[in-house]
């Protein structure tokens, strides 16, 4: 019954800013297959989890710096500018949420809460790399 709920609030946390077709991507995205796969495979143990978030960061991290240099290869000069700040801005965002995150989950007591904080951050990270790939999904359609 603990993991369910644990899955259920994680879930919760990890799909908050999607929209219904959005949520289908993310589900469906290579990344976060092998995210449930390392969870599933571990016994859904608290380490496993946080290991499996972990690696979800670290590869929606590749996915958003990939996705946005192929972006700025694509815009004008005033665009890539635009996005250049854009960035910056939304990682000084990312570092402060993250450490928010971070502290409000240590209040809360028991294992069951230590995943938080990780599935906050690859799914915020997760977000990020596909807002931008979007962006290019739409540059394609032109």
């Amino acid at each position: 019954m603990r993991k369910i709920a644990l899955l259920f609030c994680i879930s919760l946390i990890a799909f908050a800013p999607f929209t219904a077709s959005a949520y289908e991507v993310a589900v469906n995205h290579p990344i976060e297959i092998e995210i449930e796969k390392r969870i599933e495979d571990s016994g859904y143990s608290t380490i496993g989890t946080v290991e499996a978030y972990e690696y979800g960061a670290k590869e929606w991290d590749k996915l958003l710096n990939k996705n946005y240099q192929e972006l700025m290869k694509r815009l004008s000069k005033e665009e890539q500018e635009a996005l250049r700040v854009s960035q910056r801005e939304w990682i000084k965002y990312r570092d402060l949420e993250f450490a928010f995150n971070g502290k409000y989950w240590a209040k809360f007591e028991g294992t069951m809460y230590t995943p938080f904080p990780y599935a906050f951050q690859c799914n915020f990270v997760r977000d990020r790399a596909l807002r931008l790939g979007y962006y290019l999904e739409d540059l394609n359609d032109m």
